[in-house]
């Protein structure tokens, strides 16, 4: 049996738990609340894995600490089966998931929770979620989405869907670092660069904002102008760029949640964004007192 790819640390469990404690949340006020209970809600994991993260084993540290086995259960658990304990339960559950081994793998873990309305999704994502976004009832349900992608996998054409539905609210994990690679100091990036980035943004305004040019004659021949392209933006502005787009398709979007390796660089950020006019402050609220904002 193959497991989620082993990836991350100490911010692998952050945006988890971040994750966890929303869900739990969202449901409770949709099976709690008189007038949230006429939506049917979906829990909606567009880069399932198989549930578990990989780990080395414990071998005999397990019997020696009391207690360590459960803490490595629990830290094992990837988003799908997280999601999957959470009580009250959500009344569907789609997990997408492109590779057919590990949509093998979730469906066994789908059998562990029979009570469970689940529908497994061996698709790309993005294909899949602007399916089921045009699929989506907006009269009579609602959805929570979380994006965990790999790399600048997720293309806006996709957010925007998500946005548009005004019925979703949205956990997205924004690639800073990838993307940050691409953002060459030099010169604009090109070709196949060049194309991710504008797929990941929806925009070529990228080019523009990230990047700024200085004029100057040239030493060899005075008559000749050279132009000098270089990137003029730090961590902070970039972040702000992709925050203003998410407002741009969302009710209201929340501070994002900065997740570093053990080094201390930045790696991703975890945005939170509302799709819905009357629910979008408490989710907001929500989502940030997680956050600890």
């Amino acid at each position: 049996m193959t497991h989620q790819d082993q990836f991350g640390g100490a911010w692998t469990q952050q945006k988890l738990e971040v994750l966890s404690k929303y869900l739990h949340a969202y449901t409770t006020i949709f099976k709690k609340n008189q007038r949230a209970q006429f939506y049917a809600i979906s829990y909606v994991d567009a880069f399932a894995g198989t549930g578990v993260i990989r780990r080395p084993g414990l071998g005999g540290l397990a019997e020696l600490i009391p207690g360590l086995a459960k803490a490595e259960e629990e830290f094992r658990k990837g988003s799908v089966r997280r999601a999957l304990e959470v009580k009250p339960p959500f009344d569907n559950y789609v997990f997408i998931e492109k590779n057919a081994t590990k949509c093998n793998e979730l469906k066994v873990l789908a059998n562990e929770f029979s009570d469970r309305r689940i529908k497994i999704v061996n698709e790309d994502a993005n294909s899949a979620l602007l399916k089921w976004s045009a699929e989506l009832n907006t009269k009579r349900e609602r959805a929570v989405v979380f994006l965990d992608p790999f790399g600048t996998t997720v293309e806006w054409k996709v957010i925007s869907a998500l946005g548009q539905t005004r019925a979703v609210d949205l956990w997205i994990l924004f690639p800073y670092f990838a993307i940050n690679r691409m953002l060459v100091r030099n010169r604009k990036p090109r070709g196949a660069w060049a194309n991710r980035l504008t797929k990941v943004f929806g925009t070529a305004d990228w080019e523009k904002s990230f990047y700024s040019s200085t004029a100057f004659r040239s030493l060899l021949n005075p008559a000749q102008q050279v132009e000098q392209v270089y990137k003029s933006v730090d961590h902070r502005e970039i972040i702000d760029f992709f925050l203003g787009r998410l407002r741009d398709e969302f009710e209201a979007v929340g501070e994002p949640m900065p997740l570093h390796n053990s080094r201390g660089s930045l790696l991703f950020m975890l945005f939170f964004a509302a799709g819905n006019e009357r629910s979008a402050k408490t989710g907001i609220k929500i989502a940030n007192s997680i956050i600890g904002l």
